[in-house]
């Protein structure tokens, strides 16, 4: 009798605390998303001009890329993605009117390189994104593959979301447009380098080819860089330089393939850099150029492909 007793206080008990806690959850529930939307508040009014009421939306994500989703009136929707970037997590915002246009995109957190990563807020890549509709494809920012890739993943995860909600039938057939260009960004220079100067063999310039046109002879130049001069590889830097044998100057120089240590050998390729050559004479034997500074050695590699092209025309 006396575990009869304790039996229906156990049970009267569990009642009790389980209609209390729905009472609960019921009368705190929307405080608690009030202040979920609260946090996001701000971006989402940026995304959003003149709307002032967001309302949490539940919904399905297998990717786990979509953290929170809400509804902004007749406005749309917004999402708040993350996705792991190049060096910590990137977090972003994404919103869609309700004809399916993506028309706001919003950086919240982004520690990836600066002036490669950090593309993924550049007006180039932007437009990319704002403008096009939830059933596009999206492309990556060449030379920022992960930073872009980890946004891109994002965007679609969101565009499955927002179609399942609007009864959108997305095939996947959608090619991506062109992608972003990377932008080119300001480099520092360091030392001056002597056009003419002592070049061991290992590091000097071999012609590979050459293409004569009256008075400009095109060669074609393989040298190695820091990579290949450190045992980090064997793969020359190639270049392509032409040359004014008539007025002994240089009329440009191109690099064909860099590869020393991306973003920071391969600033070699920067125009810059190179449009320090355009017009350059090598008459005079006190001629310097400058290098890029953290990339002197890649820099070298450069001065010393020119200086085998100056000493073939001679």
């Amino acid at each position: 009798m006396k575990s009869t007793k304790s039996l229906l206080a156990l049970l009267v008990t569990v009642l009790l605390t389980g209609g209390i806690l729905i009472f609960a959850d019921s009368q705190l529930r929307p405080i608690i998303d009030a202040a979920g939307g609260s946090e996001d508040k701000a971006v989402l009014e940026s995304l959003f001009e003149g709307q002032t009421e967001f309302t949490p939306v539940e919904f399905t994500d297998e990717t786990g890329l979509v953290k929170k989703a809400y509804e902004a009136g007749d406005a749309g929707y917004a999402y708040i993605i993350e996705n792991q970037g190049y060096a910590d997590v990137i977090t972003f915002a994404l919103a869609f009117d309700k004809d399916g246009n993506i028309t706001g995109y919003e950086m919240i957190n982004l520690n990836d390189t600066d002036g490669i990563g950090t593309q993924v807020t550049d007006d180039a890549f932007v437009s990319s994104v704002v403008g096009k509709t939830s059933t596009d494809a999206f492309a990556t920012i060449s030379g920022a593959t992960v930073s872009s890739k980890a946004v891109v993943d994002g965007i679609d995860a969101a565009k499955a979301i927002y179609n399942e909600t609007m009864g959108i039938v997305d095939d996947g057939t959608a090619e991506p447009a062109e992608p972003a260009e990377p932008s080119v960004q300001p480099i520092e220079f360091g030392a001056k380098i002597p056009l003419y100067r002592e070049v061991s063999e290992s590091k000097a310039g071999i012609i590979t080819d050459t293409v004569e046109e009256g008075d400009l002879v095109t060669y074609t130049v393989e040298v190695a860089g820091y990579a290949k001069q450190e045992g980090y590889g064997d793969t020359p830097n190639i270049l392509k330089i032409v040359v004014n044998k008539e007025d002994q100057t240089i009329q440009s120089v191109e690099v064909l393939e860099a590869n020393d240590t991306p973003n920071l050998g391969t600033k070699i390729e920067h125009p810059d850099f190179l449009a320090q050559f355009e017009g350059l004479s090598y008459a005079d034997e006190a001629t310097e150029v400058d290098a890029i500074s953290a990339a002197t050695v890649s820099s070298e590699s450069v001065v010393n492909a020119v200086l085998a092209a100056i000493e073939e025309s001679k």
